[in-house]
């Protein structure tokens, strides 16, 4: 039996049909020229469409009477003028219109993305990244699927169906209104599919955000994931949201294809219908042939653009919810103005004291209420302070307090300086290693580049054939040289050799250690062993800070500390090798102890 599959709820917000109206109308009054020379151009474009079906009624009529090879020639040539005035003009404004709607594509491109960046830490944090991921991806490439082909093709509809219309009851109204015998169906079946369809297409967008989510973190995790056996896990999880994403696809194509069938339907009832009435009113002198012929002409000119217009609804349904998601980043960035200078108290630093200072701070995330509680904690300059807890227990999210990416929602945090932040997450940007470096001191000479290079035993970046690709610890080991570049007072470690390889790790290590010396450090930890060192530990649980002490006081008194200790390295286990005091020297093979983590 399959796995219940709940409903997924996306991290940020959906914007209304209003917000979504009021982004586009703001958008396209920048370009109202274009606007209407593009609505004027499509017009004229659909009146001159109907000069083909006029003069082939006028046709059908000089043929009736025996008008003769000039009248007739002379309508053939007026009908092939109009089919080629109306195809040249259509031409001219779906250019027009084309232009218009991609390069009101682009700045909404350019807004989702910079209100994206804008985004507070948090509310990214709060949640599943592959939620955002799929705005900022799928989401933008639905806009400008139907934007790009789309959107032209159903104003162009629009107005041909509008023009169609008007001529229809400018003809006869007795056969206008026998046509519109087609309408019951095409209501009924439009508002069926609109009824159920956004719904549906917006579940599709949801899952298949859940679905990369739970590809993401099976990829990202992959090497836990095979260490504890758990792939068969992962790939079930991927599999159960791909089924669950296929099934709500599946629904919308039986929406689309009970909508093929009431329009089909809808357009044989409403010709047969029209040539009905014409016939009856043509028996009794009422109207001519060729009136008849050209209603039968103008009505069978309505099937494509009605077709289009709703057949298109399914991207329009589609672009309509993408657009709604996108719109929803842009209202849930803060304002684009310049953020406030973080204020920094830097008397404690220079009297030699305290570096960080929480009083009471608390902080929840805005949308799952996780977070902190109540946690005061000093840490002196020049020292580390360890944060150590199982995952979701606060440690990180103190961290980032700490680093300025979130503001408390209440008590108070110094700190004597801006902290640097080295995370986890390995990333190689573009680039030579000069330039991977210059992104922290862009101004750092190549005297210095090298200094710090060789500092961190990255002599490897120094030859002259690198590697396109680096590995994971040699990503690290850049972050860290680029820190040294930097030079903070408070430097940040968040579990920096989480994802690099036991091969790698000795010389992040020491890198590591090279970078603490002399500064202020809170190291981030789900391995107890290189904390034992730090002149401060603090254990979180549930938001909380429920343990603070040295490693050896925390080992003596009963506690989750303890525990963990016992449970990771047993009681013999010896801090002797931690990071923080691996030797900068190149490790002695002999020593089975120097190659520990």
């Amino acid at each position: 039996m399959g796995c219940p599959v709940s409903k997924p709820t996306p991290t940020l917000p959906i914007a209304s049909g209003r917000e979504v109206r009021a982004v586009i109308v703001r958008l396209l009054s920048v370009h109202r020229g274009r606007t209407i020379a593009a609505a004027v151009l499509l017009l004229l474009a659909s009146v001159l469409g109907l000069v083909l079906p006029l003069c082939l009624g006028r046709i059908v009529d000089a043929v009736v009477r025996d008008a003769g090879p000039a009248v007739i020639g002379g309508w053939a040539f007026g009908a092939a003028a109009g089919a080629i005035g109306a195809a040249l003009m259509g031409m001219w404004g779906s250019r027009v219109l084309v232009g218009l709607v991609q390069q009101t594509l682009a700045s909404l491109r350019e807004e989702v993305f910079a209100s994206a960046m804008r985004l507070p830490v948090a509310t990214i944090d709060d949640g599943e990244s592959a939620d955002l991921l799929s705005r900022v991806t799928g989401d933008v490439e639905a806009v400008a699927e139907a934007g790009g082909d789309v959107m032209p093709t159903l104003l162009s509809a629009l107005f041909a169906i509008a023009v169609s219309l008007a001529s229809l009851a400018a003809l006869d109204l007795r056969l206008a209104l026998a046509g519109l015998a087609c309408v019951p169906c095409y209501v009924w079946g439009t508002r069926v599919f609109l009824k159920h369809s956004r719904v549906v297409f917006r579940e599709v967008r949801e899952r298949e955000a859940a679905r990369s989510q739970a590809v993401l973190e099976a990829v990202e995790g992959r090497e836990t994931l095979t260490a504890l056996g758990e792939e068969t896990h992962a790939l079930d999880r991927v599999a159960v949201r791909a089924r669950a994403s296929i099934r709500t696809q599946i629904v919308g194509a039986r929406l689309r294809n009970r909508l093929f069938f009431t329009i089909n339907g809808g357009e044989a009832i409403g010709m047969v219908a029209l040539l009905g009435t014409g016939f009856a009113l043509s028996g009794v002198g009422a109207v001519t042939v060729g009136m008849v012929t050209t209603a039968a002409l103008v009505f069978h000119r309505l099937f494509g653009p009605i077709g289009q217009l709703i057949f298109g609804l399914d991207d329009i349904q589609r672009a309509t919810i993408g657009l709604a998601r996108l719109v929803g980043v842009i209202e849930a960035a803060p304002p684009a103005v310049p953020a406030p200078q973080r204020e920094v108290t830097r008397s404690g630093l220079a009297e030699g004291h305290i570096a960080v200072a929480l009083n009471d701070v608390s902080f929840r995330y805005p949308r799952t209420g996780r977070g902190v509680q109540h946690v005061t904690l000093t840490i002196p300059a020049g020292t580390t302070a360890a944060f150590v807890g199982a995952s979701g227990s606060g440690k990180s999210t103190v961290a980032r307090l700490i680093a300025g990416q979130y503001a408390p929602d209440s008590g108070t945090l110094d700190t004597s300086a801006q902290p640097y932040t080295i995370s986890q997450e390995l990333h190689q940007f573009r680039g030579t290693v000069a330039e991977n470096l210059r992104l922290a001191a862009p101004e750092a000479a190549d005297e210095e580049i090298h200094a710090a290079l060789a500092a961190v035993g990255a002599e490897w970046a120094l030859e002259s054939q690198q590697p396109e690709r680096w590995d994971e610890g040699r990503i690290q080991q850049i972050a860290v040289a680029r820190a040294l570049l930097a030079d903070p007072e408070i430097v940040i470690l968040d579990e920096p050799t989480a994802e690099v390889g036991l091969q790698q790790r000795p010389a992040v290590d020491r890198a590591i250690a090279l970078l603490r010396q002399e500064r202020t450090a809170v190291y981030i930890a789900h391995q107890l062993q290189p904390t034992a060192t730090a002149e401060q530990i603090g254990v979180f649980a549930d938001g909380r800070l429920v343990q603070h002490g040295t490693h050896a006081e925390l080992r003596a008194a009963a506690g989750p500390y303890r525990e963990l200790w016992s449970a990771q390295l047993g009681e013999s286990g010896s801090p002797a090798t931690d990071a923080f005091d691996t030797d900068l020297s190149d490790p002695d093979p002999s020593d089975p102890e120097s190659e520990n983590p």
